[in-house]
């Protein structure tokens, strides 16, 4: 065969693989999801959760059923700080413009009684990686754990997280001890841009002792030397001590 078939072949055979090649490096879209938080005084608490049961979610069911949300829940802190949010509720999108139609439609809601007067954030969240399954509405339970990243290691931490803690949740998806789980970042920035957060959904209290259980399991399969390597590994790239969780009941939860 001549120089010049196998020229024509080789050229062939790399556009055919080019678009295979760009393909599998196409990121996951990310997924939106917007957080409001109140600090809800004791005394109003039932009354929170009974205003959003009767106004607000019939709003996010429509949603959820025209498309404009894929999932959405609201929740009750489990463990309270001095100066933490009690309250909370959180849809999620495809889009900014989802994210704002959902707003608006929940904005021409009156105000809930029982955050009048109390102090409220937001957060807009973007997804880095993001998995679930259909789920509810139901009641279940929401963790977040969070760590910050060194400036410019963002790539690094991932790898890493991938790598070590990624096969543990998508089994624990998998076998439907958690229905959701999802690595995300602020969008909108309202603090340092070097934070992650590692979310997961778990349908009871009994599936989130097993969340802690499979992860313990994985360190005690490795060696000693191991679990000192990927310490390491994971204090090379982040802030040491920067760390908190969340952790709460969440009275109806559904995703599509």
């Amino acid at each position: 065969m001549s120089k010049r078939i196998y020229l024509v072949l080789a050229v062939l055979l790399v556009g055919l693989l080019v678009p295979l090649v760009a393909t599998a490096q196409q990121p996951e879209p990310p997924v939106y999801t917007f957080v409001a938080l109140w600090n809800v005084p004791r005394a109003q608490w039932a009354e929170f959760t009974a205003f959003w049961e009767k106004n607000a979610r019939p709003v996010l069911d429509r949603l959820q059923a025209d498309g404009t949300i894929i999932g959405y829940g609201s929740f009750a802190s489990v463990v309270h700080t001095e100066e933490g949010y009690t309250h909370g509720n959180f849809w999620e999108t495809t889009s900014i413009a989802a994210v704002e139609r959902a707003l608006g439609e929940l904005l021409k809601l009156p105000p809930n009684p029982a955050t009048l007067g109390a102090r409220h954030r937001d957060r807009l969240q973007r997804s880095l990686i993001y998995k679930a399954r259909s789920a509810g509405p139901t009641s279940s339970y929401v963790w977040a754990g969070t760590t910050k990243v060194q400036p410019g290691k963002g790539r690094e931490w991932r790898e890493l997280w991938e790598k070590y803690a990624k096969p543990t949740y998508d089994e624990l998806l998998a076998n439907g001890t958690i229905s959701r789980y999802v690595v995300e970042v602020e969008h909108v920035h309202t603090e340092d841009p070097g934070w992650r957060f590692i979310v997961y959904v778990a349908p009871n209290a009994e599936a989130v002792d097993k969340v802690r259980a499979a992860f313990v399991a994985l360190g005690e399969k490795r060696s000693s030397e191991e679990n000192r390597a990927i310490s390491d590994a994971f204090a090379e790239v982040t802030v040491a001590g920067a760390h908190w969780d969340f952790f709460a009941r969440v009275t109806n939860y559904a995703h599509k």
